[in-house]
């Protein structure tokens, strides 16, 4: 049998836990459902092929008819829709696709009627309207609306998170709408608008203690230590706060363990005053039930203000200002997750946003897998870090910052 990418990729990745399921299924009962093809490329069935060929279990096929390319695409896209069930994403990218074969065959049928009189307009019917595509998808015309947007503009990253579930296409949407905001703002102020990624992020392999006479004073510092079961670390971090303008602002994370929460609220802040303590809460990592306690699915963030620091960006979705962030953890399964303790994207992100401006100075002074650094860049902040672990410098490097030792 043969195998097409073009007909392969219309069909929506199985999760790892799907795939597994399915595996088990065959290896248990055998492969029941036909594998379908067109002229010997295989149009259904992708997966069960796979696991047949890797046991060598036996399978059927069967051999469908169709016109054209078009007619196919049509034909495992309808498939999918009444078979799988899909998150309204991935329907909504089928639906451009089909939106897409449509579009295809109508130039086609239009050169004909140019080059030809032996076909009738009546033979030809009209294109499926967007609203029709919508009801063949079972989503609404404004979700296949912002996921053509999303398709269009979004990272890989992005996508794979949609496809994972792991983040809503409304927050997908609003990040891109706040990127194009941003800009016309801008320009409406007649301020030079500078494209994504004009601020290289540089790392350092130094203790923070050590470099901090040699960077500017600090306009946010943001940071996750490492945990108590790694040592203390309150007084780099007492040191990193007496570096931050008065206009600054800080954001500390740490571990919800009484003993570290309170030597981080007994540490010397100096000029910078503690305003309140936010929380991260992530519910999509398997851990083992304690015994003696309940299970620990949410961080601590210390924040903290300079005398004379601006009002926070209050954005236009409160929900990004709220005290108890829930966003799920960096998941290694969508190729999003570079180290153990990583924070995800989007919760930095809000609070580079809420905390700062274009061309402020953001310093991380442990700074892992680098997130605070690229999201930094990513927003058209200058942002230094560093950190004295290899391989966490390493991914640093990686992600796209610079490096000085």
């Amino acid at each position: 049998m043969k195998i097409k990418e073009e007909f392969k990729k219309l069909i929506p990745a199985l999760s790892v836990e799907e795939y597994k399921q399915l595996e088990e299924n065959c290896l248990a009962e055998g492969i029941r459902e036909s594998i379908i093809t067109w002229n010997g490329y295989i149009i259904d069935g992708h997966n069960r092929y796979e696991i047949a060929t890797k046991h060598n279990l036996k399978y059927e096929s069967i051999d469908k008819s169709f016109n054209s390319e078009e007619d196919v695409k049509e034909w495992m896209i309808c498939n999918q829709f009444g078979r799988r069930n899909l998150s309204n994403y991935q329907r909504s990218v089928l639906a451009l696709e089909l939106e897409s074969v449509f579009s295809a065959r109508a130039k086609e049928k239009e050169y004909i009627r140019k080059t030809t009189s032996q076909i009738s307009d009546e033979s030809m019917p009209e294109v499926s309207t967007k609203k029709e595509l919508a009801k063949v998808a079972s989503v609404s015309h404004d979700t296949i609306a912002k996921v053509k947007k999303i398709q269009a503009t979004a990272t890989p990253e992005i996508k794979a998170q949609l496809n994972a579930g792991t983040i809503s296409i409304n927050e997908a949407y609003q990040d891109i709408k706040k990127e194009e905001n941003k800009e016309q703002r801008l320009i409406k102020e007649n301020i030079e608008y500078k494209p994504k990624n004009i601020y290289i992020p540089k790392i350092i392999k130094s203790d923070c203690l050590d470099i901090l006479k040699d960077i500017p004073d600090i306009d946010l510092l943001l940071t996750d230590p490492p945990y108590f079961t790694h040592g203390d670390f309150t007084n780099h971090i007492s040191k990193c706060l007496q570096k931050v303008k008065s206009t600054g602002q800080a954001y500390i994370f740490a571990g919800a363990y009484p003993k570290e929460m309170q030597a981080y609220l007994n540490l010397n802040s100096y000029h910078m005053e503690l305003m309140q303590i936010l929380v991260w809460n992530y519910n999509n990592t398997g851990q083992r039930q304690p015994n003696e306690k309940y299970t620990s699915n949410y961080q601590v963030c210390f924040y903290y203000r300079g005398k004379n620091a601006p009002f926070i960006n209050k954005p236009a979705d409160g929900k990004n200002q709220y005290a108890c962030q829930t966003i799920n953890a960096p998941d290694a399964r969508i190729g999003d997750r570079y180290h153990k303790w990583q924070k995800p994207n989007q919760l930095i992100e809000n609070l580079i946003l809420n905390s700062s401006n274009v061309g402020d100075f953001i310093f991380d002074p442990f700074s892992g897998s680098g997130t605070t650094l690229v999201t930094a860049a990513k927003n058209d902040r200058f942002a230094i870090g560093c950190d004295i672990d290899e391989e966490a410098i390493k991914v640093c490097i990686k992600r796209g910052c610079s490096y000085e030792i």
